[in-house]
């Protein structure tokens, strides 16, 4: 079952990660022309287009991260995204793992990627919605595929509102995430949420629950857990660096006449 733990994007940053931090963040991610919500964008890779991703860097989530998050972990290869965890850490973490955030929220919906993760004790790879009191909103909402490195045939899944986490589900996917590209959405609506993996459907909302609302950012992120995580992650031990990746993603808002 997922903890109550610090959700996955910044928080409150030390002050030298401030100051570090504040320059670029506005240059990059806040005065980009950040597209407005509900608006369609599909992202193959070639490059990092840095209008619509904005790369984390110089801090680290809470207690429960072993990593910092930097820059130079993310990388365009071949077409595709690269997320790296090394030990190449920064002034708050010994160990380097990556994430990088849309600049645009987006609501109701289809969220799609092709991706392969990484494998590993106390390693997880994330795709996931996110927003809460650190973009300027009250309500902590969060929709996740996590893929944790110690078992990469399967997948969890739930779902975050007001700062309460669903129960998760673990779903056995019947492959290695971790040795291919496989193809993982989720579609979101006032009424439903329901996960797909290569296009089957893997799990869903029951009715009448209370789901998330709020216009969100997407998240990709590989990072290691501290000890205090250890039993849902297992045991962090750096031997070797790491990488996900991902080949490509989408998002296609709910049709119009679909929303209420």
């Amino acid at each position: 079952m997922i903890q109550q733990r610090p959700a996955h994007p910044p928080r409150k940053l030390p002050g030298a990660a401030r100051l570090l931090l504040g320059g670029a963040f506005a240059a990059i991610c806040w005065a980009a022309a950040a597209q407005a919500a509900d608006q369609p964008f599909f992202s193959r890779y070639p490059l990092i287009d840095k209008e619509r991703w904005y790369i984390s860097h110089g801090w680290a989530n809470g207690e429960h991260q072993s990593c910092e998050w930097r820059a130079d972990h993310v990388t365009a290869e071949d077409g595709h995204i690269r997320l790296h965890l090394t030990d190449k850490g920064g002034k708050l973490r010994p160990i380097g793992c990556a994430e990088v955030q849309s600049t645009a929220r987006t609501r109701y919906g289809r969220y799609e990627a092709r991706m392969r993760t990484a494998a590993g004790s106390g390693l997880n790879t994330a795709f996931f919605t996110y927003i809460g009191p650190p973009n300027g909103v009250a309500e902590h909402d969060e929709i996740d595929f996590e893929f944790l490195g110690k078992d990469p045939r399967t997948v969890q899944v739930t779902y975050w509102r007001k700062g309460k986490s669903a129960p998760a589900t673990i779903v056995p996917l019947g492959f290695d995430a971790s040795a291919g590209f496989h193809d993982y959405a989720f579609e979101w609506s006032p009424r439903e949420i329901r996960w797909y993996v290569d296009g089957r459907l893997v799990h869903s909302t029951p009715k009448n629950a209370d789901l998330p609302r709020n216009p969100s950012r997407t998240y990709f992120s590989l990072w290691s857990g501290s000890a205090v995580e250890d039993d849902w992650l297992g045991s962090f031990k750096y031997k070797s660096p790491a990488t996900a990746e991902i080949a490509w993603t989408r998002y296609t808002p709910l049709a119009e006449s679909s929303k209420p």
